[in-house]
């Protein structure tokens, strides 16, 4: 019986030893630089110091990102899978230059004085992926997906230190809580269990534009 028992418990080993370098013969994970950029229409001011007027605003925002794969369906030259992305992102608005007003509520302007706001932003995604082998070490690739992301502490400043504050969220300009739909399109060269990805996309509020780096677990 001990000798059943003991063969048992090797064979289920085996079996999950199998399993596991199955698995993981299919993942794969990376890490991106991107840069991302998000546009809005919202004005800003601060009662009795200066008034910016509701235009359209764009970021100029740092992105990182990482993701995690797993291929399901090995059938070159076709592969199919499922993927985990996060991304962080600091964010930079240049708003441009606002009247200023004195104590007397008088309006001036101060030259090349201008106002930022500077906010940081999250996305998660569960994302389906393929990717199509077009010659040997060059790969085509797609994902697409959705996902929560917000923003958090969304700070404005002025170039000369006149003013600063915290802008108030919304659910339409630097919602701290949204949802999207998020995709990526590229193409990676790989060498051995390494690749070098070049992707465009829209992760989180940004459409973003990134360098990065995959590698097979």
């Amino acid at each position: 019986m001990n000798r059943l028992t003991n063969a048992a418990f090797v064979c289920l080993a085996m079996l999950l030893a199998g399993a596991v370098a199955g698995f993981s013969a299919g993942v794969r994970a990376g890490i991106t630089m991107e840069y991302g950029t998000a546009s809005n229409t919202f004005g800003l001011s601060s009662p009795g110091i200066f008034f910016i007027p509701p235009q359209v605003n764009g970021s100029n925002d740092f992105v990182l990102s990482g993701d995690i794969e797993y291929l399901a369906i090995h059938r070159r030259p076709l592969d199919i899978g499922i993927e985990l992305k996060g991304s962080f992102a600091f964010s930079n608005w240049d708003l441009g230059f606002p009247s200023f007003s004195d104590e007397a509520g008088d309006p001036f302007l101060y030259p090349g004085d201008g106002i930022h706001v500077g906010a940081e932003w999250w996305a998660l995604a569960a994302m389906a992926t393929a990717h199509l082998h077009l010659v040997p070490g060059l790969t085509l690739d797609g994902a697409i997906g959705y996902g929560p992301y917000g923003y958090t502490n969304v700070n404005y400043w002025d170039d000369y230190g006149i003013v600063s504050g915290t802008v108030v969220q919304t659910d339409t300009v630097f919602p701290s809580h949204a949802w999207s739909v998020d995709w990526s399109a590229g193409l990676s060269f790989g060498i051995y269990l390494l690749s070098l990805s070049l992707d465009v996309g829209m992760m989180g509020p940004d459409f973003v534009t990134g360098l990065g780096i995959e590698f097979l677990l």
